[in-house]
């Protein structure tokens, strides 16, 4: 019996990030532990990153990077063919012009997308937006009436070694011994050498993880020389183990968000792009973060203070962490999966909300 695919349509680059793939890559990898094949359908992907699908080369589709998005249906079913069972898109500028062409190029999928911004029409069978603060109704008019919208944590696409970390989680005291950087895998503003400048100066042990993408590696390098007691991660596969056995974290309000809420992570945040601007002031409004603002503001003497503001603090440490482990469970990747499959069995009518729950 031929197994049901699944083609995701995602990028990855210095500019855009590595966020989009790497969450479409969580719920690649949960369908395909459940008997689906998948596809990565991507007009920039670096290779490091290209080589964690599952599947790896077999399962990708390099799409060339001219044309407007819409193009890229026609361009994959010419590829690959037209069947699937399901059409994930996660990229910004994705619209309703590229919902009509997915639904010619690739007839009776699903078509779902991945969203943070509730900022056009998409109208798609199942819409996720898995951010602190997100509801169905700012997709009101944007959607089709039929479309099953996913809002919030409790859908967050949290990668299972996180999930599984999860439950064991531990019970932080509040005491900063170690902490951690990771703004996002590519950081074109730099805010990890910012931040790993005021760690050293703090002079607890720190661990630093930038991806693939970064661009700024020996500069970095350079600085960390001098640091005696900081180490650092590149394109590292041990993200989960690295946030469990931290205290603190510096990072944007990125996916990365729910990976440390999992693990009730407390997070001092700087914002890197304008999407993440409503997620940090949500996080912060939890009591889960400390917000320092944007990143063109936000030097490397404000986040030492912020850290030794925390450390000086415990109490409102333990109860960043309480909150952020309240914010989700971890599981939103196994509720996603049950979306698709209720709508792919034709059971939507039968399948319950978390909310309702």
């Amino acid at each position: 019996m031929t197994p049901p695919r699944a083609i995701f349509r995602a990028d990855a680059s210095a500019t855009i990030g590595t966020g989009h793939v790497i969450r479409s890559r969580t719920l690649a990898q949960a369908l395909a532990g459940r008997g689906w094949s998948t596809v990565l359908a991507a007009r920039e992907l670096p290779e490091a990153l290209a080589q964690t699908w599952p599947g790896g080369d077999a399962a990708l589709c390099r799409l060339p990077g001219e044309g407007p998005l819409e193009l890229d249906p026609a361009r994959v079913a010419a590829r690959i063919g037209p069947d699937a069972s399901l059409v994930v898109g996660d990229r910004y500028g994705l619209d309703a012009a590229w919902v009509d062409a997915t639904r010619n190029a690739t007839p009776g999928a699903i078509v779902m997308a991945i969203d943070d911004l509730a900022d056009r029409p998409i109208p798609v069978d199942l819409l996720l937006n898995q951010n602190l603060g997100a509801t169905d109704r700012a997709y009101a008019g944007l959607v089709a009436s039929g479309t099953t919208v996913l809002a919030g944590p409790m859908f967050a696409l949290v990668r299972p070694e996180f999930q599984a970390l999860r439950a064991h989680l531990r019970v932080r005291d509040g005491r900063v011994e170690r902490m951690l950087v990771f703004m996002s895998g590519a950081d074109r503003s730099n805010v990890t050498e910012r931040a790993a400048s005021a760690l050293a100066q703090v002079g607890r042990p720190f661990d630093v993880v930038v991806g693939a993408s970064f661009g700024a590696l020996d500069s970095l390098r350079e600085l960390l020389a001098t640091a005696s007691r900081a180490a650092l991660h590149v394109n590292t596969a041990d993200m989960a183990q690295l946030m469990h056995r931290a205290d603190l974290a510096i990072g944007a309000p990125s996916s990365a968000s729910w990976e440390r809420c999992a693990l009730g992570l407390p997070t001092i945040l700087v914002e890197l792009a304008d999407n993440q601007v409503s997620v940090g002031e949500e996080l912060d409004r939890a009591g889960a973060a400390l917000r320092l603002g944007w990143h063109d503001v936000v030097t490397a003497v404000d986040i030492r203070a912020a850290v030794e503001e925390l450390i000086a603090d415990p109490q409102r440490v333990a109860g960043m962490a309480r909150a952020a482990a309240g914010v989700t469970d971890g599981r939103g990747t196994e509720r996603v999966v049950a979306a698709v499959e209720a709508r792919r069995s034709g059971r939507m009518d039968t399948w319950t909300s978390p909310r309702a729950q």
